[in-house]
């Protein structure tokens, strides 16, 4: 049996609906194949469950400086059950229907892994499906390192829906994900570690604002431990023993009840056929892609996480607009995500857009930078916010190249920076434009000038 579509599509995530929606309503027959719950990595095992979890440890910690503000609350503790319940009815209530918003628009949704069986044709619960487009949007999953042990270890996905607070968490990784849950799992009183191969922390960031999370985290009570390997892990759950190997040092051990692996994810990409598609993939495993993002096979392109390039929610909605304008247009779309922000959810928050100054002297652009605080800004000191930073990369004619915040409300106010390099600003224009009194725009608007 053999059922033809205009497009197909493997996966269900942010990507997948972003180029799955566009096409369908441009008039396109679209199959998606989802064996998973439709919405993705970030609707329920990444940035929206995590960054609920993220509110709740942020309220329990103002909570308990609320009587610093006037206020005398009543005992104040952590309900972990409900922290859990409130995740669910953030996930519930984001998502809605999404299997209804797909038939609404006429897209098909098979409820079956797919797997290329030939250039053009997948196999999805017994049936064949050919088209004239595929896209795969299989989003990523979480690494497990060849640690001896590492099975006795959790994951980020197990990290979300802990049945019970840890008392003691040892953290593998310092990235993204692992001081995330350091600053969401010490808020809440866990004993925290952080160990890290290298001697750094948070490497895409740049170093000045990452300094002010790391004095924040370790104010919290987060430990770090660097440039140290992880030899092994053991024991049983609840009483584990992580034996360490430091780069300069005896080799030591630490214990705890859970041990989560924070050592990043990987595109989603086995088990799909790859090798009968004409796909090919490089030494790292990750497709080799053109500007466009389509594969060595033409027809088939590769979005999102399973591109294997930045692994942000707004880069996956960029990339599935893209892949559906080059699909309904005559000629490819070229992907530009150099003016897409990010941000870590940890404490503070740390956002970023364009380049570093590292990054900008290793490409030899001639820039300066700029630096402003949050010290003498009204709403911080309402909001008692004070701490942070606004670190600006400045190229010689007076336009932006990046900007870099840590702060509390680092993810919005991001956003004029952003929008700034996107239209091509200089920085005096946006130390012209006045922010609102009192507002944390004012730093955003006080650092340009």
């Amino acid at each position: 049996m053999t059922e033809r579509y205009d497009v197909f599509c493997l996966g269900g995530g942010t990507a997948g609906n972003a180029a799955t929606r566009a096409l369908a309503d441009a008039g396109k027959s679209v199959a998606v194949a989802e064996p998973d719950r439709v919405g993705g990595t970030c609707l329920w095992r990444g940035c929206v469950p995590k960054k609920s979890l993220y509110h709740s440890a942020r309220t329990y910690r103002d909570l308990r400086q609320a009587e610093e503000w006037g206020l005398v609350p009543g005992a104040v503790a952590v309900d972990w059950p409900g922290v859990l319940a409130w995740k669910w009815h953030v996930q519930e209530t984001y998502a809605g229907d999404q299997e209804g918003i797909m038939a609404s628009r006429g897209i098909v949704h098979i409820d079956a892994p797919a797997r290329f069986v030939a250039e053009n044709a997948v196999e999805a619960g017994g049936v064949t499906y050919e088209a004239e487009r595929f896209i795969i949007a299989t989003g990523s999953v979480a690494t497990r390192p060849p640690i001896p042990g590492a099975e006795l270890a959790d994951t980020s996905d197990d990290a979300l829906r802990y049945p019970e607070l840890p008392r003691s968490l040892v953290i593998i990784g310092a990235g993204y994900i692992g001081l995330e849950f350091a600053g969401i799992f010490a808020s809440f009183g866990t004993k925290v570690t952080v160990v890290n191969h290298d001697p750094g922390i948070l490497a895409p960031f740049d170093p000045d604002t990452v300094a002010v999370a790391r004095a924040a985290l370790e104010e919290l009570g987060v430990r770090f431990v660097l440039d140290t390997s992880v030899a092994e892990i053991s024991g049983v759950a609840g009483d584990l023993t992580v034996a360490l190997t430091p780069a300069d040092g005896a080799p030591y051990t630490l214990t705890a009840e859970r041990v989560l692996l924070a050592t990043g994810r990987k595109p989603a990409l086995d088990d799909l056929g790859l090798e009968h598609a004409g796909v090919d993939r490089d030494e790292r495993g990750a497709p080799v892609l053109d500007a466009s993002l389509a594969s060595t096979n033409p027809r088939i392109y590769v979005i999102g996480d399973a591109a294997g390039r930045e692994m942000h929610t707004p880069v996956a909605n960029l990339h599935g607009k893209a892949v559906a304008h080059t699909i309904l247009g005559d000629s490819p779309v070229a992907v530009d995500a150099s003016a897409v922000p990010f941000t870590c959810f940890t404490v503070p928050q740390l956002a970023q857009v364009g380049l570093t100054a590292e990054r900008a002297g290793q490409l030899a652009i001639p820039h300066s930078t700029k630096t402003g605080s949050f010290e003498y800004v009204a709403a911080a000191i309402i909001d008692d916010t004070r701490q942070g930073l606004i670190k600006l990369v400045v190229a010689e004619d007076g336009s932006l190249l990046g900007a870099h915040i840590a702060h509390d409300a680092a993810c919005d106010l991001i956003y004029p920076f952003a929008l700034a390099l996107r239209a091509g600003l200089d920085v005096e224009t946006i130390a012209a434009t006045r922010a609102i009194h009192p507002a944390l725009t004012e730093a955003v608007n006080w650092s340009a000038g």
